[in-house]
């Protein structure tokens, strides 16, 4: 099981409305969640493995289960790309 965790020494992140904005701290780069993709980033932070996240993000948004599956996939994919999240070994 992966679970995730942001890069928070590297970088520095605020939330504004239902967004987050990320800037990484040598301040070269600058990212922008929307609301789904901030709550996946806080679902990660809190330690929860993808099918927990996809669950959390089905009840929240009270979507259909493959569409949760489909956009937490492409999200931590982009992330983890971003070097935004780092994915560790879960229990």
């Amino acid at each position: 099981m992966t679970t995730y965790a942001s890069q928070k020494g590297e970088l520095i992140w605020r939330r504004i409305g239902d967004e987050i904005v990320i800037i990484t701290s040598d301040g070269m780069a600058t990212h922008i969640l929307n609301k789904t993709a901030a709550r996946i980033w806080e679902l990660c932070e809190s330690g929860l493995d993808t099918p927990d996240i996809v669950n959390h993000l089905h009840n929240q948004f009270d979507i259909p289960d493959e569409q949760a599956r489909t956009d937490v996939s492409e999200v931590i994919g982009q992330l983890l790309n971003l070097g935004l999240i780092k994915g560790m070994a879960g229990a």
